[in-house]
């Protein structure tokens, strides 16, 4: 499994992972990350998040998640996320 770091770009995200926004509202979509310059995927999604708007309600920086499978499971399972979780 990989384990993705706070620096993680677009271009980090294994073949099979996929990376998505939600935004406070409840809005929640994937990216489209290879359609984007090669600069932004190259830019850590920590720093990217700050130019991205929710073109449902128009708030700025939207919670990124990285989800994929992990060992044998069917069930996808949350990766990454930033801003991370608090801990409980």
């Amino acid at each position: 499994m990989t384990r993705y770091t706070d620096d993680t770009t677009i271009d980090d995200v294994e073949s099979g992972d996929q990376l998505s926004m939600r935004c406070e509202c409840g809005n929640e979509v994937q990216l489209a990350w290879r359609l984007l310059p090669k600069a932004q995927q190259l830019t850590r999604l920590s720093d990217l998040r700050q130019k991205m708007v929710c073109r449902k309600c128009g708030a700025r920086r939207p919670t990124l998640i990285i989800v994929g499978f992990s060992g044998m499971s069917s069930q996808l399972r949350e990766k990454w996320r930033w801003p991370p979780a608090p801990r409980t």
